[in-house]
């Protein structure tokens, strides 16, 4: 069933906004975008240019991943420290909720963006993204020089990780539009820059701030950044009208030799053809149950790594007596294993409240241990954290075992009593009140050819070829699942 949308408040504009998602470019800038350069140092634009900057820029929005490595040093520069044996301790501990927040605003502006995005252009956005981060590091700098915090969790927590957001999700939409034969290959080469980032960043702000300073360090790691970036900025473009690759066109239709859309069979476009699971429309998405027990799962999922990559450096210098060079190293390290681990669109939304919530959660009772008593050295004040973190993440686990991954997951009419179903090493199981029951092989195919039949027989329209059953005749816009605004 669709969801109802509201035609006038808030919710309308809100719907106009994620609905509305047309580029539009004037021909001045469509030939503008066809090469790259200026006057005599142009040259025609090559869609393989897209991949080094993207990655670049990418690594660049990775350095959030290295914040570690300034918790002790704000905190030092902030609160000053006291001696205890050979070892300076810092008076607070503050500094890591600073990623917390830059989390939050990360995803949050990555969701709330995506169709801004979409509409002005990857240059324009990453641009302001850019920008803002840029800005944020400043306020953070001018934080750090009058030792207020509230204005580090402002500028790189709000402002800095609203302009990450932005700038994460800029290159990928664009790549995948210049590489519809090898979507997931550009998609993944994008975003894998973002782990790839913390492995080189985070060996750089502690030697910069012994020679300059922590002032001075943010001051020249942010200009320097957006240089960098705008450099980047310059090469981001979708491609021209009509263009297209090995018989597709930027949205992955296929396209014949004049350039228009193939249909099947019928003067419909491909559009209309498309398998019927993945024809929901944005609103839909959101609020089907897939999409609900996905979210939960990389809440919970989520929380472990966030929480871990705000303290990580503390953890190695304070429980392990690792010196400060040690600790780089292991935060560089452990960003080779976020290479293929990156979120990407409104999803990121549940790594940012795991984020949040689990941060600020860690941090309460981090600091509650350390009022009682305990001292940073105690391996107790992380370890008491991990109880509740292996829980929820146990719980995400589990959610993820229900999520529908297949056609006929999705489409199979429910039995009687069935209140949910999964696979377990391709065994298709329904649970529900007669308990849990197990279908053979034979009896779910029986049961898909019966429901095929069923829909070819209630809507005859546009031949259609449904994947584990003979091709049949069904009206994509009538079949269960198929859900428009």
């Amino acid at each position: 069933m669709a969801i109802k949308v509201p035609t006038s408040g808030p919710l309308a504009y809100i719907a106009h906004h994620y609905n509305n998602t047309k580029l539009h470019r004037t021909d001045a800038q469509i030939e503008r975008e066809k090469t790259l350069g200026i006057g005599p140092l142009s040259m025609p634009y090559n869609r393989w240019l897209m991949f080094p900057a993207a990655f670049i820029f990418q690594a660049i929005c990775g350095s959030l991943y290295a914040w570690s490595v300034f918790n002790d040093p704000i905190d030092k520069e902030l609160y000053g420290y006291t001696v205890k044996g050979t070892k300076q301790v810092a008076n607070q501990h503050n500094a890591s909720v600073t990623f917390y927040i830059a989390v939050g605003f990360f995803g949050l502006s990555a969701a709330i963006n995506g169709p801004w995005l979409e509409r002005v252009g990857p240059r324009k956005a990453s641009l302001v993204g850019t920008t803002l981060f840029l800005i944020g590091n400043m306020i953070a700098t001018i934080g750090i020089h009058f030792k207020i915090i509230g204005l580090i969790y402002f500028g790189y927590g709000v402002i800095g990780g609203s302009g990450l957001g932005l700038c994460y999700i800029s290159p990928v939409s664009a790549l995948q539009k210049w590489f519809p034969d090898r979507r997931g290959i550009a998609a993944g080469f994008a975003v894998c820059g973002f782990g790839a980032g913390s492995i080189a960043l985070a060996k750089v702000p502690l030697p910069l701030a012994g020679a300059i300073g922590l002032t001075k360090t943010f001051m020249t790691l942010g200009f320097a950044y957006f240089a960098i970036m705008f450099m980047c900025c310059l090469i981001f473009r979708v491609p021209p009208p009509g263009f297209q690759v090995n018989g597709m066109d930027m949205y992955r239709n296929k396209v014949n030799a004049n350039g228009d859309v193939e249909a099947f069979n019928t003067d419909k476009t491909a559009s209309n053809v498309r398998n019927p699971a993945a024809s929901l429309a944005l609103i839909d998405s959101i609020f089907s149950s897939e999409y609900r027990l996905i979210y939960l799962m990389f809440f919970g999922n989520s929380i472990a790594g966030l929480v871990v990559l705000s303290r990580l450096a503390n953890i190695v210098t304070d429980i392990f007596g690792k010196d400060n060079n040690t600790a780089t190293t292991v935060v560089s390290i452990n960003g080779g294993f976020n290479l293929a681990g990156p979120l990407h669109g409104i999803i990121l939304t549940a790594w940012s409240i795991a984020g949040v919530g689990g941060g600020l959660l860690f941090t309460a009772i981090y600091n509650n241990l350390l009022a009682n008593g305990y001292t940073i050295n105690d391996s107790w004040i992380y370890s008491k954290n991990l109880y509740w973190i292996l829980g929820v993440a146990s719980i995400g686990f589990i959610f993820i075992m229900f999520v529908r991954t297949n056609i006929r997951d999705r489409l199979l009419p429910k039995a009687d009593g069935e209140f949910t179903r999964t696979r377990f090493f391709g065994k298709f199981i329904r649970i529900g009140s007669f308990g849990v029951k197990v279908l053979s092989k034979e009896q779910e195919d029986r049961e898909w050819a019966e429901y095929v039949e069923s829909v070819s027989q209630s809507t005859p329209s546009t031949m259609h070829e449904v994947k584990g059953a003979q091709p049949v005749v069904i009206d994509n816009k009538d079949l269960p699942g198929k859900t428009e605004l």
